[in-house]
């Protein structure tokens, strides 16, 4: 996009998120439009050692002549862009949007010929979730993943504090389309500290080992277990019975 609106929009944007700005660059297209097979890719990329690039949106750098609907003119511009990710390890992220139909496989919301989604790697769907426009929730979606397992759906939210991690979000990618909504996992922290509070509500006092042996049993891990008792510190007691480190409930929690 034109340096002047990546300036204005989306510079601020990022220092909003909390980026250092310090190590994100542009390529000026003022005088030039970039497109997938401009030769100023790769050399931006291996002059500033860049990690990360981000095309937005796919539409505007496929070059004025391409269809985007057509798989023999899409495909020498993905592999073009995969061989230059390939030559200097960088990751590149296009950004492109959903069409408008209702009712359809979500593979076929992307817009374009379908060799765009088959040529990737990852595909990520980001959407609003529309009944939960008061906290402005959105949630990242893994719709496709060639290296690695997929994963469970993650939200964030966008406020006058940046950019806020939620967690893991419960929701199908046909509910996230269609504007429904869903429900936040809860993480395992959050069981943790969870379980604590109730074991030691009903049993009083508890060796520490046992304690933490019940949160195995949840599938908990010992250092998810130690943060949630770091977490609640201030309502825990420990002490000593029979050579044994116990930990109970202070009495006013």
């Amino acid at each position: 996009m034109p340096l002047s609106v990546s300036f204005y929009t989306i510079k601020p944007r990022l220092a909003k998120c909390g980026a250092d700005m310090t190590r994100v660059r542009f390529i000026n297209e003022e005088e030039k439009q970039l497109s997938m097979t401009d030769e100023r890719i790769e050399k931006a990329i291996r002059q500033n050692d860049v990690r990360l690039m981000i095309m937005d949106p796919i539409q505007a750098y496929l070059g004025a002549n391409v269809d985007m609907n057509r798989a023999n003119e899409i495909r020498p511009l993905f592999r073009n862009l995969s061989n230059i990710a390939e030559r200097t390890g960088c990751a590149i992220v296009l950004i492109g949007h959903l069409n408008k139909a209702s009712g359809v496989q979500s593979d076929y919301r992307t817009l374009g010929s379908v060799d765009i989604a088959a040529a990737v790697r990852s595909i990520l769907f980001v959407e609003k979730v529309e009944k939960e426009k008061s906290q402005d929730i959105r949630v990242v979606y893994q719709q496709k993943d060639s290296l690695a397992k997929k994963e469970n759906p993650v939200a964030f939210s966008l406020s006058d504090e940046g950019l806020i991690w939620m967690g893991e979000y419960d929701i199908s990618i046909d509910d996230l389309l269609a504007g429904n909504t869903g429900t936040k996992k809860e993480t395992k922290l959050e069981k943790a500290k969870k379980l604590i509070l109730e074991l030691l509500g009903k049993r009083k006092m508890m060796c520490l080992e046992e304690l933490e042996a019940e949160l195995q049993a949840y599938e908990i891990s010992a250092r998810t277990g130690r943060d949630a008792r770091k977490d609640l510190e201030d309502q825990l007691i420990y002490g000593w019975y029979q050579s044994r480190k116990t930990i109970s409930l202070k009495k006013d929690s």
